[in-house]
């Protein structure tokens, strides 16, 4: 079983959605229709000690930066739609004798980021946990409807853009520092430049998957054109480790040329890194198959890896 085979027999199983619940489970963010033609985004995702941040030893990570990462990586998921994060709500279960230095560390990170990030918190929970520590942030945020970008919306003949660079991000130590594309996601939306886009946490070649699956079309990537984070990462890195954060987009072929002439982020590199086809399948440059390989918290790596 994978995530995505879960979520398939999840949403199947879910109520038809409301009128006001303009995108449905199974985006970045679901979408509710709210006040003055603008959608509600809302999305959750959470961080567990020993997984998404070392918590003990030499190295553990301070909690500031866990704390960060908590909320950056809501925020990842508002800016692949479009959109502004405006509010979040924090619910965090911590082990029994947690000291309180390290408890207001971790919760001042996510305070100074939401400063950072220009959001507010609005509520939450706490609680004690005999397991492993383990935080969930509820983000909240708006777009225009009319500028909303969803993974379905792909073609073939789009181009397959991506923000920034790949791989090695937990040896780097990224996944704690990373910027969310807020700026060039609204951009892009604002302009009306990307069809389609999400955010990279899972790894790239698993997250396009998505999109194509969404879309209901393939891609044809270049893997040697894939920006790599370092010269020490390996293409593999790149394409399947994950918690790059950066977004991928297709854009139409008479937009192309439009997207690379304006594009006003000098400091975020934009790479072409192939094509959306009809092939239904993730293809390199020679038109060999690609496993959408990535992380999968249901489906544990081949051994070995």
């Amino acid at each position: 079983m994978t995530e995505d085979s879960f979520f398939q027999w999840l949403f199947q199983r879910l109520p038809a959605a409301g009128k006001d619940v303009v995108i449905p489970p199974g985006d970045d963010c679901a979408a509710i229709r709210w006040h003055d033609d603008k959608l509600l985004l809302v999305a959750v995702d959470q961080v567990v000690g020993g997984r998404h941040y070392v918590d003990q030893g030499p190295d553990a990570t301070p909690p500031a930066l866990a704390g960060r990462k908590l909320l950056a990586r809501n925020v990842s998921d508002v800016a692949a739609m479009g959109g502004t994060p405006l509010f979040c709500l924090l619910a965090g279960a911590f082990h029994q004798g947690c000291p309180e230095a390290w408890l207001k560390e971790f919760y001042g990170g996510i305070v100074d980021a939401a400063r950072d990030f220009q959001l507010q918190m609005i509520g939450g929970d706490l609680a004690s946990t005999s397991l492993d520590d383990v935080a969930s942030l509820t983000i909240l945020g708006e777009v225009p409807a009319n500028e909303v970008i969803t993974r379905g919306g792909a073609l073939a003949g789009d181009a397959l853009f991506a923000t920034g660079t790949f791989g090695n991000s937990f040896a780097s130590g990224h996944h704690l520092h990373f910027s969310p594309r807020c700026a060039e996601g609204r951009w892009l939306a604002q302009q009306g430049l990307a069809k389609a886009m999400m955010d990279v946490s899972d790894g790239l070649l698993l997250d396009l998957s998505r999109i194509c699956s969404m879309s209901h079309c393939g891609a044809c990537i270049d893997l040697t054109a894939v920006p790599r984070r370092s010269a020490a990462t390996s293409i593999a890195q790149a394409c399947s480790e994950g918690e790059d954060f950066e977004l991928i987009f297709a854009v139409a072929p008479d937009k192309i040329a439009e997207l690379q002439q304006r594009w006003p982020f000098a400091n975020t590199p934009l790479t072409r890194l192939g094509t959306f086809d009809n092939s239904g399948l993730l293809r390199d440059q020679q038109g060999n198959t690609l496993a959408a390989r990535g992380w999968d918290h249901l489906s544990p790596p081949p051994a070995g890896e």
